[in-house]
C-alpha cells in the first residue's frame, strides 16, 4: 500500500485526536430504562400536552421540549395527563417546535392503545439502544435521566 503522505496528501483525512485503535463504550445513564424510547412530536405551543392522550394508569412520562417559549407558565395540566416536564433545549441549541417524550419498554406493553396513539402523532422515534442515539440526544437524555434519580 501506497503512503498517502509520501505524496502530499496528508490533508486528505483529518488528523485525529485520538488513537485509531481506541475503543469508546457508550454507556446510558443508570436511570433510563434499557428498553427506551424517546418519542419526538411536533407541537404547536405552551398547551401541548392537552392535545396528547392521558398517560394511563397513573403513569408518568418524562418530557423535554425543543424551546423554551414551549414552556407552559403552569405544568399542572401537563403533569395531571401524565406529562412531566424536565427541561428545555437551550437558547444556543433550540431543536424547535417539538417535545421529547421517553416512553420505557414497561408503559408500551402496559398500555398498547395509548402507546399506539402517542406513537401515530410522533414524527421521529429513538431508540435509546443504539449508540449514535445517545451521542446525538445526549443533553436531552441527561434531563430525562437527571428526573428519574431524583
Amino acid at each position: 500500500m501506497r503512503d498517502s503522505r509520501t505524496a502530499g496528501c496528508e490533508d486528505a483525512v483529518p488528523a485525529r485526536s485520538v488513537h485509531p485503535h481506541e475503543v469508546r463504550v457508550l454507556t446510558r445513564p443508570r436511570s433510563l430504562p434499557a428498553d427506551a424510547i424517546l418519542l419526538r412530536l411536533q407541537v404547536d405551543g405552551p398547551d401541548w400536552a392537552m392535545a396528547l392522550p392521558p398517560v394511563p394508569d397513573g403513569a408518568e412520562v418524562t418530557v423535554t421540549l425543543g424551546h423554551p417559549d414551549l414552556l407552559p407558565a403552569d405544568t399542572g395540566p401537563a403533569r395531571d395527563r401524565g406529562y412531566r416536564i424536565v427541561g428545555a433545549a437551550s437558547e444556543q441549541r433550540p431543536l424547535g417546535s417539538v417535545a421529547d417524550l421517553l416512553v420505557s419498554g414497561e408503559l408500551r406493553q402496559a398500555a398498547p392503545a395509548w402507546w399506539d396513539a402517542v406513537l401515530r402523532r410522533a414524527t421521529r422515534a429513538f431508540d435509546l439502544r443504539l449508540g449514535p442515539v445517545q451521542q446525538v440526544l445526549d443533553a436531552e437524555l441527561a434531563l430525562h435521566a437527571a428526573a428519574l434519580e431524583g
